[in-house]
C-alpha cells in the first residue's frame, strides 16, 4: 500500500502516481481513468522550475511536476 504524500518529498529514483487534481477529468483522466506509474529523476532549483523532472516509465515521456502535486509512493 503506497502513502500519500506530495513530490517535493520524493526522493530521486522513487515511483509514484500523481493525484488528479480538482477539475481535471480531460487529459489526466480524473480518478476514473487509469494512472501513470512515474520516476522522479532529479530536483529542480528554483531557477529550473518547468524543466522535466520526471519520466513516466511505460511510455518514457519526460515531465514537470510541481513540488506541491500530490502524489502515492509506489514500490515496485
Amino acid at each position: 500500500m503506497g502513502n500519500k504524500l506530495t513530490f517535493g518529498d520524493l526522493k530521486e529514483g522513487q515511483k509514484f502516481i500523481s493525484f488528479p487534481v480538482d477539475g481535471d477529468n480531460s487529459g489526466h483522466g480524473g480518478y476514473k481513468g487509469d494512472h501513470w506509474i512515474c520516476l522522479k529523476l532529479r530536483d529542480v532549483s528554483v531557477k529550473e522550475k518547468g524543466r522535466d523532472n520526471a519520466i513516466r516509465c511505460m511510455d518514457g515521456c519526460c515531465i514537470s511536476c510541481p513540488d506541491d502535486m500530490n502524489i502515492i509512493s509506489v514500490a515496485i
